[in-house]
This record gives structure tokens, C-alpha cells and sequence, in this order.
């Protein structure tokens, strides 16, 4: 029982990682952009026109793969509640406790997973 406990805790975890992984990098992002652009001006060679022209380039870009990453944010939350409703007609209350509980101390060893389940409490 414990490792089907682990197995799926495990499980859940990962359709988290990849949403964690995309909000932290666009809170760093934008800094990082701008030494990009700013660098690749300077390899380059652009002109004052061209460098703002490939700002917006870029800028559009981001938006785009910012809906994607959200689209699919959304698409991983679904699941996840699907797979807790089912785990929830399955498992005993006590059953579900442990498993929160132990899906929590997982959390807590890994700050990311920590990161991933408050984000997930806020969205709920």
C-alpha cells in the first residue's frame, strides 16, 4: 500500500513540474530578454529601428508561448482534479489523508513541489 501511496504522489507531482518550471522562469524572464536582445544588438550590429523591431518580435513571441504554457496550465489542473475525484471514490477519508499528507512532506523536501502545491491551493 505504501509504495502505491509513493507511486501516485509521485505521479502528481510530475504534472506539476512543468507549470512551476514555466512561472518561474517568467519572473526572471524579463530581465533575461533584454540581455538577450541587448547582446544579440550588439553581435549583430543593429540599428536603432531594427533592434526595437526585433524587441516586438520577440515580445510577441512571449505572449504567444505564454498561452500555450496557460492553456496547457489549465488543461494539467483538470486532470489533476479528475484524478483526485477518482482517487476520492476510491480511497478511505484516512486513505486520502495519507496520501495529502504524503504528497505535503514531499513538498517540503523538494521547494519546487512546495512551490507547485501552494500554487495549486491558491487556484482551488
Amino acid at each position: 500500500m505504501n509504495k502505491k501511496l509513493i507511486n501516485i504522489s509521485l505521479i502528481l507531482g510530475l504534472l506539476l513540474t512543468p507549470v512551476a518550471s514555466h512561472s518561474q522562469q517568467n519572473d526572471t524572464g524579463s530581465a533575461d530578454r533584454k540581455k538577450g536582445i541587448e547582446h544579440m544588438s550588439k553581435e549583430l550590429g543593429f540599428s536603432a529601428d531594427q533592434r526595437t523591431k526585433v524587441e516586438v518580435i520577440f515580445d510577441t513571441e512571449r505572449k504567444k508561448v505564454d498561452a500555450i504554457f496557460n492553456e496547457e496550465k489549465q488543461k494539467l489542473q483538470k486532470v489533476q482534479q479528475e484524478t483526485r475525484s477518482s482517487l476520492q471514490g476510491v480511497l478511505t477519508p484516512e486513505q486520502m489523508n495519507k496520501l495529502d499528507q504524503k504528497m505535503r512532506q514531499n513538498a517540503q523536501r523538494d521547494p519546487k513541489k512546495k512551490q507547485d502545491r501552494e500554487n495549486q491551493a491558491l487556484e482551488n
